[in-house]
């Protein structure tokens, strides 16, 4: 048996599909018309350091630095990777956003970072999750928003090795009138505000 047959016959074999059948093999990115099926409104974001963009815990009231001098920064993390004190104005948010997307094949669960989250929100993480304090209900209501959108995506294969979605690199919206979540979330809640 010649072993470069048996290795072209596992490749062709229709059982042994890849995980997602959109991205080719070479892993270059591809670009796919979708439509938004719904996004998990309940971790939008993650907190980064602001010096090296290194990811840093939420600071807890419970989060307590030994040898600290001052009370107010007892609370507050240090990023292990540049030991920078990430104080409120030391980190900052950015989007995570997990979102189901439709395309012509198939329902595919894919990962949209901070560049393509801005595409669609409007703003940033920071300014979203300050609007989601005064409007409870506004991560909930952004996904409503955004559910139903066409977009042009452009998908890669995840740049680290453990992570299990494909990454939203790019995101174009397809409809002639949309407006970011922010604009809709702000028109929603003064139409409200006023009746």
């Amino acid at each position: 048996m010649n072993p470069e047959s048996s290795n072209n016959n596992s490749q062709t074999n229709p059982r042994k599909r890849p995980l997602v059948d959109e991205p080719n093999n070479d892993k270059q990115p591809i670009t796919l018309n979708s439509m938004v099926v719904a996004i998990d409104h309940n971790n939008l974001f993650y907190r980064v350091c602001s010096m090296c963009e290194k990811t840093v815990p939420e600071p807890s009231p419970n989060t307590h630095i030994p040898n600290s001098s001052s009370s107010s920064s007892s609370s507050i993390p240090f990023c292990k990777n540049c030991n920078f004190n990430s104080a409120s104005s030391g980190s900052k948010r950015l989007f995570r956003v997990l979102m189901s997307t439709a395309t012509e094949k198939r329902v595919v669960v894919v990962i949209m970072f901070d560049r393509a989250a801005r595409v669609l929100f409007g703003c940033s993480a920071d300014e979203f999750f300050d609007f989601a304090k005064t409007h409870p209900f506004a991560a909930a209501s952004a996904g409503n928003a955004l559910e139903g959108e066409m977009l042009k995506i452009t998908l890669s294969q995840p740049k680290n090795g453990n992570a299990r979605h494909l990454r939203v690199v790019s995101v174009f919206p397809l409809r002639t009138g949309f407006q970011p979540v922010i604009e809709t979330l702000r028109e929603l809640y003064r139409a409200r505000g006023n009746s």
